[in-house]
């Protein structure tokens, strides 16, 4: 009998798990209690940006992600950043470290 089993890369599966986490906590602590005083706002969105790129990265799926980009897409529209510079946000950049893996 034949077995369809999936090895999964630990590794790569918790640091997108803490990535994730990252992401979650600071996105949460803008929402709720906004920039630190010597926090630069920019610095902090493409931040939470690379945070879903290296999610991606390290074997996330782009669907279980997309509430994340629409709530970071939401935050940056609401503090008055125009739709090309959200648009710029989600949009995945070469990997400076070597090739992106596959998604699939």
């Amino acid at each position: 009998m034949q077995h369809n089993e999936t090895v999964i890369d630990i590794k790569q599966t918790l640091k997108a798990r803490q990535l994730l986490e990252r992401f979650d906590l600071n996105l949460t602590r803008l929402n709720e209690s906004g920039l630190y005083a010597d926090e630069i706002e920019t610095d902090t969105l493409e931040m939470l940006s690379s945070c879903l790129e290296e999610a991606i990265e390290n074997g996330m799926d782009v669907q279980d992600l997309q509430t994340r980009a629409n709530d970071l897409a939401r935050y940056a529209l609401t503090r008055g950043y125009a739709e090309h510079e959200v648009e710029n946000l989600l949009t995945m950049r070469p990997n400076p470290n070597g090739k992106r893996l596959p998604n699939s």
